[in-house]
């Protein structure tokens, strides 16, 4: 059984990204200061609140017309769209997620250099649910933005 980033046990994701990206000991960080630690989320919705991090790194959903229940609808995610985030070798948007409450839409991969971390979904929910996205810098961690529909 093959398990999404999204899906695996926090102690995991946690392990993984100190062991790999950090390449050290991350003793003495409390969770909040340590973004590769549960979910990052703006501390405001409004982009010139967000600090320069915050802008780079948290999705932007975009929705077009008004999706009604069970009729398919496009869905944009995009990182970076505040202030442009990198795009080289060393730091990229790896992955965007889109999920309708908890329920996975979908997911797309992007290639360092090669890909824009911009992505659309074209999806139909029986449920209408809050839509969330989850963006991964392999640098910054994963970021989280929602969007009412």
């Amino acid at each position: 059984m093959l398990l999404r980033y999204s899906q695996l046990p926090k102690k995991f994701i946690n392990v993984s990204n100190t062991l790999t990206t950090r390449g050290g000991d991350v003793k003495g960080l409390k969770c909040e200061q340590d973004l590769f630690c549960g979910i990052n989320r703006p501390k405001s919705s409004k982009p010139e609140e967000m600090s320069d991090l915050e802008k780079k790194h948290t999705p932007v959903i975009e929705i077009s017309g008004k999706p009604e229940k069970g009729e398919p609808f496009e869905v944009t995610v995009k990182v970076g769209e505040h202030l442009k985030h990198p795009n080289e070798h060393g730091h990229f948007i790896q992955w965007i997620e889109l999920y309708s409450g908890d329920t996975f839409l979908g997911r797309a991969d992007f290639a360092s250099e090669r890909a824009n971390p911009k992505a659309v979904f074209t999806v139909k929910l029986d449920h209408i649910h809050p839509l969330k996205a989850l963006g991964h810098c392999n640098l910054h961690g994963t970021w989280e933005a929602t969007k009412e529909i």
